[in-house]
């Protein structure tokens, strides 16, 4: 008698002439450990993820995946088979993932809504469920059966997060068994013999916030030319962690934001579109006051002055706009589309986030199912520590303005 992978192999015999490849496939997102909602009029839709049926006695949450009914719709998470290649190819293209329900896809450009949007909302164990037909099929020729996840990890919780970590296994809550060394999944951890790099496996705050000039952002970061993220390290095939911040968050801003902390930035809209990204030019410290790190240009370009809190210092909000108004900018508000305006202040999203990025191996498993849990701790955080860290200031990178 053949055991179940023995079937397989014959399979993959069977197909080698007709094209595809036999492999186990992700075919969906089980949610029956969810409770889905929609998005409706600009209200953003969310599918909480509990340890149980969310309609037994104690479920609990503790994440959730977000979306807003136009970028990403719901359940706000879509699986990937077979992806087309970029447009043009390049050799960072991948051949499935587990990305935002958007109209991006795998191998779309860099700023698509490619990030699925998980929110920490406690730091009890999250366990999302995919359904896996090990018996599957893929239609393109050489598709390595991995799967990328394009994932924005957000904190939602109340309080700073210290850290968090990733394990993969079966079933939910506290039926959830860890996967075992050997059991054809894992997490890839190398590629070609090569050690992953930021496209395969990182978790990074925005480029607009930390970064500098690629071909995409063509101005560097507000506070930092260099790079700010999680360090992280796998612990085993099954399992890895983060081991620390790195680049100048942590000195400026103390452990991970949460989105109730956000401080405010002050937005310039460089080509008038509303559903563009405006620009961060000046941030609020914690007595009031603003620096302002980014010049506008006669042309409408934006220039950094300074990193850090080392720009330009206004005593209010109205100096500062004195300042940026002299150039004969107004305020969004007062003008019409196509014009260059004063966006105005607002919540910065992209300090309470990062982007995590790592690839799933689930081409050796032969189960129905795998469960993905993502589990954080918290940062008690005495009064002294939150004064402390605001009064060193704030910060702001891209957002995207509705409307």
């Amino acid at each position: 008698m053949w055991s179940k992978k023995g079937v397989a192999v014959a399979a993959a015999l069977v197909l080698s002439g007709t094209g595809l490849q036999a492999a186990p496939v992700i075919t969906g997102w089980n949610t029956d450990n969810v409770a889905v909602s929609t998005a409706i009029n600009g209200v953003a839709g969310e599918s909480v993820i509990y340890d149980r049926a969310p309609g037994e006695a104690g479920a609990r949450s503790s994440g959730k995946v977000v979306f807003d009914g136009s970028e990403s719709d719901t359940p706000g998470l879509k699986i990937v088979n077979d992806a087309a290649p970029g447009v043009p190819p390049s050799n960072g293209d991948v051949y499935n993932c587990v990305m935002a329900n958007s109209p991006a896809s795998c191998n779309s450009a860099k700023q698509s809504g490619k990030r699925l949007k998980f929110q920490r909302t406690g730091h009890e164990a999250t366990d999302l469920v995919f359904n896996l037909n090990p018996d599957g099929t893929f239609s393109t020729a050489g598709n390595d059966g991995l799967y990328k996840f394009f994932t924005a990890f957000g904190n939602a919780t109340d309080g700073r997060l210290g850290s968090f970590q990733v394990s993969l296994g079966t079933g939910v809550g506290t039926g959830f068994v860890g996967s075992g060394i050997g059991d054809g999944l894992s997490f890839k951890q190398s590629f070609d013999g090569r050690e992953p790099n930021n496209s395969q496996f990182s978790a990074l705050f925005a480029n607009g916030l930390f970064g500098d000039i690629d071909d995409v952002h063509t101005i560097t970061g507000y506070f930092s030319q260099a790079r700010a993220g999680f360090d992280m390290a796998f612990t085993g095939e099954d399992r890895f962690v983060s081991t620390g911040l790195f680049g100048d968050y942590a000195s400026l801003f103390g452990p991970m934001l949460s989105y109730g902390e956000l401080p405010l930035g002050f937005f310039y809209d460089s080509d008038g579109n509303a559903d563009t990204d405006d620009v961060l030019v000046a941030h609020q410290l914690a007595d009031g006051s603003w620096v302002q790190n980014r010049e506008i240009l006669g042309d409408g370009s934006v220039a950094t002055l300074a990193y850090g809190h080392d720009g330009i210092a206004y005593d209010s909000l109205d100096a500062l706009l004195i300042a940026l108004s002299a150039g004969g900018l107004q305020s969004c508000a007062d003008v019409g589309a196509g014009t260059a305006c004063l966006a105005g202040a607002d919540s910065i999203d992209d300090l309470a986030k990062f982007n995590l990025t790592f690839f799933v191996d689930p081409t050796g498993f032969d189960g129905d199912q795998f469960t993905l849990r993502i589990e954080s701790s918290a940062v008690p955080e005495p009064g002294s520590l939150a004064l402390a860290a605001l009064a060193l200031g704030v910060a702001g990178t891209l957002r995207r303005r509705r409307g």
